[in-house]
Order: structure tokens, then sequence, then C-alpha cells
């Protein structure tokens, strides 16, 4: 009756997906599933278990574990320094390889030995660069020509770990302007040139490149040179983030709320230490731009896959790091496809807050289509405004409606005090 093409369906989700069809191969299977799924790029490798398999009865010993070479600094870090530190206008983007392979540290001091203005990858699924930096000037737009535009302002720039620059909404032509040196860093070897061309591709460990290249970037660029670009990074992206949290500051009222001053009473609120687990779509867009975070792992975000993970995500969170305060800012879209997992959370009674932005649509689905040249409201993408302290309510979870942005904003810094889950309920205006 539940039977499926189960492989079929686990493909584009894994690395690598097998049925096993008897049981004396499983050792090898396990071997070898071991063996990919800590291969850089590190990633989930699906096994099919029949139930006629797992009835056999047979002798099956467990493969031992074989530990997996650490990879050393790229080959060329050499001619990288040269590209980078012989530039006018360097920069970097910061990919998510960056946070997987905790190198965070790494790049910080190759930006500073450069003075490279650093970006986030676009839609980034994590915290790849400290935002509160001084050379932090936020994430690249989910646009071709967004990026283009972003990246046009620089000669050389420095691609860290990013697998790709994937789009939120299509327009033509590549990512890169031309005439900008490309230098890619991965420790994945497919990954270099697959997406776009580049004048120098290195392949290692993201941590222990980065820390060689700062350190020959160091001997390159003179200290008044890296420092003189650091302070006037800073004072620039200092003043654009002034203004946005006054235009967002500006529009705080009772509720509902402006989806600005939502994001940013958020982003205010967070506790310190905070884990922020995004699946709000257009909201986590303004988020992105207000949230000031610098520990390793504070932001979980999917690039990809499906709607309503995040509320799942935020109690795997919350239980991997019981120590955090965590903080999930959802879509109301989003949340309808994973509200189950409120009832985990109720039973497992973790402390996480359950932040619902309700603008009553699938707005990024109505921005896509508007995007498209659609006409008029994208059909089916209506929800209406939706009380979601109800559907906590019969799941066991706590909930609260947000009156106003401050309402919210106290809220939020409450997280670190909390016992079990609570549900804010955020109506936005449309």
């Amino acid at each position: 009756m539940l039977a499926g093409d189960l492989t079929g369906l686990a493909a584009p989700a894994v690395k690598a997906a097998y049925d096993i069809r008897h049981a004396h191969d499983l050792p090898l299977a396990l071997r070898r599933a071991f063996a990919l799924a800590v291969r850089p790029p590190a990633g989930p490798v699906f096994l099919s278990l029949p139930m006629d398999l797992l009835a056999e009865d047979t002798e099956i010993e467990v493969p031992a574990r074989t530990p997996a070479p650490a990879q050393g600094p790229a080959p060329g870090l050499e001619r990288a320094a040269l590209l980078l530190g012989d530039a006018a206008r360097p920069a970097i983007v910061a990919g998510d390889g960056v946070g997987r392979e905790d190198a965070l540290g790494a790049l910080v001091r190759t930006a500073e030995a450069c003075g490279a203005t650093v970006h986030h990858q676009p839609m980034s699924d994590g915290l790849n660069f400290p935002t509160t930096h001084p050379l932090y000037a936020g994430m690249l737009p989910p646009r071709h020509d967004a990026i283009r535009s972003a990246l046009a302002a620089y000669d050389t720039v420095l691609i860290a770990g990013a697998h790709a620059f994937t789009p939120h909404h299509y327009t033509p032509g590549p990512a890169l302007p031309p005439g900008l040196t490309v230098v890619q860093l991965d420790s994945d070897p497919a990954e270099i040139g697959r997406n776009f061309p580049a004048d120098a591709g290195l392949v290692g460990a993201l941590g222990p490149s980065l820390h060689r290249l700062a350190t020959l970037l160091a001997d390159r660029v003179p200290e008044h040179t890296a420092k003189g670009r650091v302070q006037r990074a800073g004072e620039r992206h200092a003043v654009e983030r002034d203004r946005a949290e006054a235009a967002a500051r500006a529009a705080y009222s009772p509720a509902p709320l402006a989806p600005w001053a939502a994001a940013h009473a958020v982003a205010a609120g967070l506790p310190p230490g905070a884990v922020v687990v995004e699946e709000a779509i257009t909201v986590g867009l303004l988020l992105r731009r207000m949230v000031r975070l610098e520990r390793p792992g504070s932001y979980t975000h999917t690039v990809g896959g499906g709607l309503g993970w995040g509320i799942g995500a935020a109690v795997g969170r919350a239980l991997a790091e019981p120590g955090r305060p965590v903080v999930a800012v959802l879509g109301d879209g989003g949340t309808l496809f994973g509200l189950q997992g409120l009832w985990s959370a109720a039973r497992l009674a973790v402390p996480v807050l359950f932040v619902v932005m309700g603008n009553g649509a699938y707005r990024t689905l109505q921005d896509t289509y508007q995007a498209m040249g659609g006409k008029g409201v994208c059909p089916g993408t209506d929800l209406g405004q939706l009380d979601f302290t109800r559907a906590a309510g019969f799941f066991g979870v706590d909930a609260v409606r947000a009156e106003s942005a401050a309402h919210l904003r106290e809220l939020v810094g409450g997280a670190g005090h909390l016992s079990g889950p609570l549900l804010v309920d955020v109506p936005l205006r449309a």
C-alpha cells in the first residue's frame, strides 16, 4: 500500500541513492556510503533496505571506519595572492562552504589582509562572515543582473566556497560582469570553473588555504593600504546600515506591521548567542539586512528543496545546541507546509520561539509572477488572514499575537528565557 520508488524520490536531495538487493551486500554498501558522504562537498547518501531484506538471517560484519584524509592548503595560493594583492578594488564572496568548514575566522584574516569588501553569496544558508565587520557589505541580491551590478564596482574577486550563484528570479545574462578577475577557492574540485570562468582555480581545505592566503597577502599588501580600505569601507557601510535602520524604526506601528519594521524588531530583539532559523523568504531578505551576527552557526537557511522545513529545522537546532536561544522566522505559507512540526516541539518541550510572518499570501510566488510579466494576482496564491495562535494551541504550543513592532521586539528578546516552545503570530501589511 505504501510502496514506491524510494531511490527515485530521494535522489534529488542526496549525493547518491542505492537500492540494496541482498543482505550480504550491505557492509560494502555502507562502507561506500560513509566514504561518499564525507567527501567534499559533504552530504547525505540514501540506502533503501526492502522489508524482505530486513528479515534475512545472515552474518553481517559492520565495516570499520576509515578516517578520511584531511585536505591541506590549496596549491597555487601564490598566484592568488598576486592577483588579489595587486587589485585596486578587491572583493570576496563568502560562500556556504566557509561556514560548513568552520573557516569564518580564516576568511576574516584574508579580507583584512588586503582590505577586501565582503559579500555573502546569494541566499546563503549560514553565517560565513560576521555581519558586524566593517568590511561586510551584505548579501549579493539573488538575481544575475543585480549580482553583475554589485560586482561591477570591483576589479578582482575571491569566490570562496560558493557552489553557485542561485537566482531567485530569472534575469538574462551571466552573474559576473565582463573584465572581472576571478579567483575561485573550493574544497570540491568539480566546482572549479563549473558555473563561471576563473583566472585562478584553487582546490583545498578552505580554512588552511585562507590562513595561508592571508599570510601571503600580508607580505604583499602594505599594512596602511589594507587598514585604509577597512576604515573607508566601514564608514561607507555604517552610513548604509544607519539609513536602513532609521527607515525601519520610522515604520514602527501597531499591528498589522510593515515588513521592514517586523524584520528590524526581530533583528534588534535577538538575545546574545541566538540562532536564527529563517524560512520567511520575502521578509527574510529584509531580515538579512538587519541582523548583526558574529558567532558561527548563527543563521540557518536552505537554498532549494521545498517549503515547510523551518519548524523542524528549528526543533533540530534546539536539540543540537541546547544552550543557545533559537528564533525561527517563518512565512505563513511555508508554515502551512510543516505545521505538524509543532507537535514535536510541544512533545519535546524545546525552547524555540516561532515567529510567523503573516502577509496572507504566497508572496514570493506573487512577486515572481509579476516579475515574469503576469497580470493581476497570481491565481491560487492568496491565503487570507490565518490565525496561527489557534493552530499552535491545537498542537499544545503556547502562542501570542504581536500587538506592535515594539511588542514583537520584546517577545524576541525573551527567547533566551523560554522553558518550552512559544509561537508569535505577526500580522503584516499587504
